[in-house]
């Protein structure tokens, strides 16, 4: 995540000290500066299980509650975009075969569209806050990203196949990635 910015703001009346961090997942946690309570409530949310037998993926996640996500947090085929029809439909029939439940939706065999991907989210340079306007400027990214579990004794055979793609064999697992 981008570094933490240390900042003031006007919470029901009073001037509160806070640090406010911005998340790769789009998020803005704004923690009281001395205490570190969240300033706006912070859920913990369901999020969709893994489906690779034995994972144990856990079964929820912070959300906070303010301000909202900067940035989308699912893709699903009915919203591919393309310059022509055909490249929408190419697009909705590369997505609709691909786990895409929402954020935090597990890597599996099938392939799972990761939202916002490895570099989604607010981006890695930081923000920074106006104070006299009270605003906050987030570089964003919109980029999604594709995660596929590839069994270890397939992963010759699938670097063969696709040598365009990224394939990392993580030693000791049972899957590559």
């Amino acid at each position: 995540p981008a570094q933490p910015v240390l900042t003031e703001i006007l919470h029901e009346g009073r001037l509160v000290p806070v640090v406010v961090q911005a998340t790769k997942m789009g998020f803005l946690f704004v923690l009281h500066r001395e205490t570190g309570v969240p300033v706006f409530p912070v859920e913990e949310r369901p999020v969709p299980a893994s489906d690779i037998p034995g994972e144990a993926a856990a079964r929820t996640q912070p959300f906070p509650t303010l301000p909202p996500a900067l940035v989308p947090q699912r893709l699903t085929a009915d919203e591919a975009w393309g310059a022509s029809e055909a490249d929408q439909k190419w697009c909705r029939e590369q997505i609709q075969p691909l786990r895409s439940e929402g954020i935090f939706t597990p890597p599996s065999v099938r392939g799972t569209l990761v939202v916002p991907g490895n570099v989604g989210g607010l981006h890695w340079g930081g923000v920074a806050f106006a104070r006299e306007q009270g605003l906050l400027i987030a570089p964003t990214n919109r980029l999604v990203a594709l995660a596929r579990l590839v069994p270890q004794a397939e992963v010759a055979g699938y670097r063969k196949e696709h040598p365009d793609r990224e394939t990392t064999r993580q030693r000791g697992a049972p899957y590559a990635m």
